[in-house]
């Protein structure tokens, strides 16, 4: 199947060349679509390895050939991917993108200073993240797999995320150029590797919350300023480790940000998700998974339009409150009406 993609925010991927983003990286799309693809199946409780620490290994001699339900489709060692994505780039450098940005926020040092916090990017064109159309070709690589459930795969993520790398500094938001893609296929294809496998403390449907806020006039600030206020909301001595579990940090061991904020788009639009694990030590018995969102859902709720909340099991959820089956929420973020699937 062949499909044109238009970007919301900039987009960036990096690049084969020390992150040179010379174009739209095919491995920076891919990634982005497994990582999303991974976090869906293990809310349906399939079976997913998790690539940081037990990558699968092909083996003929194992159950499945030694393959998680994710690797059959996107490749492991020894293992060839399921489909070839390949990447038509006809965008270009977004000079929007500045090296740096300032916040309306203050805050005060232990020393009693006064700071402005600062986000630095890349000042070299070769750098800048893109903006613009691609067209994406995707092609089955065995007759038995079907590139269209890739393509509602990109459809969902366009709904409710983003792709290619740095969604925290605001990037990666897209949309289909020629209308919606079907999403059946996908829904189908999860389903059929439906189980009973649990996980609490990496990335599933069963710990994510999807959101989009609206701010009239809002600037590339506001993403900023609301990513400053998130962090300050778990601020405190006492409160450190779990301000760098959510909101990451680069000051001694780095870690990535589990809340992505987008820049914003159509009119003051802003898409907020990410994924808060029910087991972490930084809780400390203080705090757990349900606390931690309902703080940033009050914040976003308080202080800006709220137009979407979406989540499994959860009275927050502005579509269906409640909704236990994670089978369920993931048909009404496929947006499949009742009667496409028997569940």
């Amino acid at each position: 199947m062949e499909l044109e993609i238009k970007t919301l925010t900039p987009l960036w991927t990096g690049g084969v060349k020390s992150g040179r983003v010379d174009r739209i990286q095919e491995t920076g799309i891919i990634g982005s679509l497994r990582w999303w693809y991974e976090a869906i199946l293990r809310g349906l409780g399939g079976k997913v390895c998790d690539p940081t620490t037990q990558k699968c290994l092909y083996d003929p001699e194992k159950p499945n050939n030694g393959l998680c339900d994710v690797c059959k489709i996107f490749g492991a060692t020894g293992w060839r991917r399921r489909f070839r994505l390949v990447v038509h780039d006809h965008t270009t450098h977004d000079p929007s993108v500045e090296p740096r940005v300032v916040s309306t926020r203050r805050y005060t040092t232990p020393g009693g200073q006064t700071r402005t916090p600062t986000w630095y990017f890349p000042d070299n064109l070769n750098d800048k993240p893109r903006s613009g159309n691609l067209t994406i070709q995707i092609q089955g690589t065995t007759p038995d797999f079907q590139p269209v459930i890739i393509g509602g795969l990109l459809q969902f993520v366009a709904d409710w995320g983003t792709v290619g790398a740095r969604a925290q500094m605001g990037f990666g938001v897209f949309e289909p150029a020629n209308g919606r893609l079907d999403t059946k296929p996908l829904y189908d294809g999860l389903i059929s590797s439906a189980g009973t496998c649990t996980y609490t403390t990496i990335p599933s449907l069963q710990n994510i919350f999807l959101a989009r806020i609206r701010l009239e006039n809002a600037t590339v600030r506001d993403t900023f300023d609301l990513k400053y206020d998130l962090r300050q909301l778990f601020s405190g001595q006492q409160n450190s480790p779990l301000r760098h579990f959510i909101m990451g940090t680069v000051q001694g061991r780095r870690m990535a940000a589990k809340v992505k904020i987008s820049r914003p788009y159509d009119n003051g639009l802003m898409r907020v998700w990410g994924w808060i694990p029910e087991d972490a030590g930084v809780y400390q018995g203080f705090w757990n998974r349900n606390s931690v969102v309902d703080v940033i859902y009050h914040h976003l709720s308080t202080n800006y339009a709220l137009e979407v909340w979406r989540e499994v099991n959860s009275p927050r959820d502005t579509v269906a409150p409640n909704i236990s089956s994670t089978q369920a929420l993931l048909r009404s973020l496929l947006r499949l009406e009742e009667g496409d699937n028997a569940e």
